[in-house]
């Protein structure tokens, strides 16, 4: 949770948290399932809020991320084991979320949830390039099976207001705010965990007679 925060200088000035999907990311398409890397400008992919949209355009990035986040199966209901570039946004529901968004629904960089169901740093053995997705305009695609990310859209959607008013960008926390979230939720699991087994400690044990 209290990761340092590394910042890298460059022309456009961008933080070191890397976005994006690597490769074989799974995303839900309007054939099915199919990896980040075989996507290309105009396949349909499916989002939340607005149904089977075309990818605007693809970008790969070979810039390696400093660490990518594991996120195991069945952490956040995700069918397999995912790997994400540290800033990829991910939505999370969670009352804990009300405060920040306004709702029980929460983008957050996918390195906030590290310490969480088991969802840790990993760093790779090798780079791995990094493909940008960009639709038309922002919007949340599934992922993994069972997990929903954050994607951009082109430049142009901010001048849209008509889109814009339709479709309102969710967005997403700042990493501090994000890990003082995941914190909360933390630390309410946690009791939970233990107010059930001392549930289980106070059952009176089975009459085997």
């Amino acid at each position: 949770m209290g990761r340092q925060d590394f910042m890298l200088t460059a022309s456009n000035q961008r933080n070191a948290l890397t976005t994006g999907f690597y490769a074989s990311t799974p995303v839900q398409t309007a054939f099915g399932w199919a990896a980040a890397s075989d996507l290309g400008p105009g396949d349909l992919v499916m989002t939340r809020d607005m149904g089977l949209v075309p990818v605007a355009k693809v970008h790969t990035e070979h810039r390696q991320a400093l660490w990518s986040v594991h996120v195991p199966a069945g952490a956040l209901g995700n069918a397999g084991p995912v790997m994400l570039p540290p800033g990829q946004p991910l939505l999370i529901q969670t009352d804990w979320a009300m405060p920040f968004s306004g709702d029980d629904l929460a983008l957050v960089p996918a390195t906030a949830l590290e310490g969480w169901r088991g969802i840790a740093p990993h760093v790779p053995a090798e780079a791995q390039p990094v493909l940008q997705l960009t639709l038309d305009q922002p919007a949340i695609l599934f992922i993994g099976p069972g997990l929903m990310a954050g994607c951009d859209g082109t430049d142009d959607t901010v001048f849209d207001l008509h889109r814009l008013m339709q479709f309102p960008r969710r967005p997403i926390l700042p990493l501090a705010a994000a890990r003082h979230m995941m914190a909360q939720l933390v630390a309410d699991e946690a009791c939970e965990a233990i107010i059930a087994l001392q549930a289980a400690d106070l059952r009176p044990p089975p009459n085997l007679s």
